[in-house]
């Protein structure tokens, strides 16, 4: 369904304001709809600077991210989690060694993903160490790569379409190039945009992308 998506965003990230630039895409044209929306990303949000709720509204987010996805996600952090629609299902994502503090003052090893859109749920717990990645260091909270592989790989096909609202350092892009998906990205701030654009353009694609009926076969050697 890519042919019907403006030419200018596909395997794009975009900036602006995603609760204008999302007007265009189409219904249900992704097979993954994702967002982690942001703490910080140099935006002036108003009198609430280290909060991102004045900017996407919970509501509006879940409801968007499902119209455009088969399958959307949300990382909104645990304290969050109430102010947002009822999700189909709640992955853990666990944090191993994480040094985050929870608002108990306690440690923080674990991030609740929302699942929107009935899909088969496999797994519910996925395993990703946040680890200092240079390539994403201008970015305040990047997700760790290993985490965006392990979504994408599991609820998306090759050449699907993969869509990220928020993107920051671009790490959902880069995880779908990887991978031989489509992408779509919105960034508000023009210099996250462009450092994450720099990102992705170093890297590489696959040599070749297995289609969704090969990589079910098994392949012996006689």
């Amino acid at each position: 369904m890519t042919n019907s998506i403006p030419p200018e965003y596909l395997n794009q990230i975009v900036t602006g304001d995603a609760r204008e630039l999302a007007k265009r895409i189409p219904d249900k044209c992704a097979a993954l709809a994702f967002a982690d929306p942001p703490y910080w990303v140099g935006y002036n949000y108003g009198n609430k600077t280290d909060r991102d709720m004045d900017y996407i509204d919970p509501l509006w987010l879940a409801n968007e991210l499902q119209r455009v996805g088969n399958v959307a996600m949300i990382t909104p952090g645990i304290a969050n989690v109430y102010i947002y629609p009822k999700p189909y299902w709640i992955i853990a994502w666990h944090k191993p060694a994480a040094m985050g503090r929870n608002i108990s003052g306690g440690a923080n090893n674990w991030e609740p993903i929302l699942v929107y859109g009935k899909c088969r749920m496999d797994i519910d717990v996925v395993k990703a160490m946040i680890i200092p990645d240079i390539e994403s260091d201008f970015h305040y909270c990047p997700k760790p790569l290993k985490l965006m592989l392990q979504l994408i790989e599991q609820y998306t096909d090759a050449n699907d379409l993969v869509i990220d609202f928020t993107c920051g350092s671009g790490t959902t892009c880069k995880a779908a190039k990887m991978l031989g998906r489509n992408y779509i990205a919105f960034e508000i701030d023009p210099n996250t945009a462009e450092r994450a654009r720099e990102r992705v353009r170093n890297t590489q694609p696959p040599l070749f992308v297995l289609q969704p009926e090969q990589s079910a076969m098994e392949f012996n050697e006689d």
